[in-house]
C-alpha cells in the first residue's frame, strides 16, 4: 500500500504500477474521459468532504461579489466544485468573484484568517481547524443533494478481466475492513492515527465519529448518479465528458456477485 495524491495517483495507476486505487470520482474520471483505462468498482463515500469557508463578515452568497476566493490549483477539485456553485448563485467566476491559487488547504485557512482573501474551499480535517480560527462555513458540499463520490475504488478493465478472483478478494477484505472500522472504535482510531496523519486526540475522536455516523457507507456499492454528476462537473471545462454515459465508467458486476453469493449479508446481516 502506497500513498500518492490526486492526479499523481492516476498517473502511477495508468503506468501499471498499481492494481487498485482509492480516489475521488472526479479525479479518475478526468483521466478516463481522455482514454485512460480506469473504471470504478466500489464507492464508500458518496459526497465531497469540502466546504466553502468565508470571513465572518460574509453571511450570504451575494456578499461574495467583488471578493477574492482561494482554491488549491486551477483545474483541481476545489476549483471544479466552486465554479458551478458560484454560477448557481448568479456569480461569474473571475468576473464577480476573483479566484486565486494558494496551494495547501492550511494556507487557504490562514489566508482567510489573516484577511488576505475573503473565502476559500477547504476540506476535512483542515475545515475543523478553520472553524476554530473563527472562519465560517457558507456551503457544505457534503450536505449537497448531488452525489459526488470522494472515495471510490478504481481498477483498470484489463486488470479486472485478467484477475477477477483477486478483485473479488480485495473487495471482500475492503468490506470486512469497513465492518471492523464500524464495530471496533479503538482500532479505528488507531488506524486514523497511523494512516490519517492525525495525532490530536480530540480530532481523532471527532473524525471517527463523523465518518462512521455520516460519511462512510457500510456497503460500498458504486453510484451511477455520482458518476453522472462528476461527468457533468468535468464537462464544465472538458467537452470530452459531455454526452458520456455513467455506465461506461463503472463495473458493478463485482459487488453484484458478492451480494448474490451471500458474502455481503454474511458481513452485514
Amino acid at each position: 500500500m502506497i500513498y500518492v495524491q490526486g492526479v499523481q495517483l492516476v498517473q502511477v495507476h495508468v503506468s501499471g504500477q498499481l492494481n487498485f486505487a482509492s480516489i475521488s470520482s472526479v479525479v479518475y474520471l478526468q483521466a478516463s474521459v481522455e482514454g485512460a483505462d480506469l473504471i470504478q468498482i466500489a464507492s464508500s463515500i458518496d459526497n465531497q468532504l469540502m466546504k466553502l469557508m468565508v470571513d465572518p463578515s460574509i453571511s450570504k452568497p451575494a456578499d461574495l461579489k467583488g471578493k477574492t476566493l482561494a482554491v488549491t490549483r486551477f483545474g483541481s477539485l476545489t476549483d471544479l466544485l466552486v465554479r458551478p456553485a458560484l454560477k448557481k448563485w448568479g456569480l461569474e467566476p473571475q468576473k464577480d468573484v476573483k479566484l486565486i491559487q494558494i496551494g495547501r488547504m492550511s494556507d487557504i485557512a490562514s489566508a482567510i484568517a489573516l484577511k488576505r482573501v475573503d473565502a476559500g474551499v477547504i476540506s476535512f480535517p483542515t475545515s475543523v481547524q478553520a472553524e476554530k480560527m473563527g472562519i465560517k462555513t457558507l456551503l457544505d458540499f457534503a450536505e449537497s443533494s448531488d452525489e459526488l463520490p470522494a472515495t471510490t475504488v478504481v481498477i483498470s478493465r484489463r486488470y479486472g478481466k485478467a484477475h477477477r478472483d483477486v478483485v473479488l478478494r480485495f473487495l471482500k477484505a475492503y468490506i470486512e475492513g469497513t465492518h471492523r472500522l464500524f464495530t471496533d472504535r479503538e482500532l479505528g482510531i488507531r488506524a486514523l492515527r497511523k494512516y490519517g496523519g492525525i495525532s490530536d486526540k480530540e480530532m481523532l475522536s471527532t473524525t471517527y465519529d463523523l465518518f462512521t455516523s455520516r460519511y462512510i457507507k457500510k456497503i460500498p456499492k458504486g453510484s451511477l448518479k455520482g458518476i453522472k454528476n462528476s461527468l457533468a462537473l468535468i464537462a464544465e471545462s472538458n467537452p470530452k465528458a459531455r454526452g458520456r454515459k455513467p455506465e461506461e465508467f463503472m463495473d458493478a458486476s463485482y459487488m453484484d456477485e458478492l451480494e448474490k453469493t451471500g458474502f455481503i449479508k454474511s458481513v452485514w446481516p
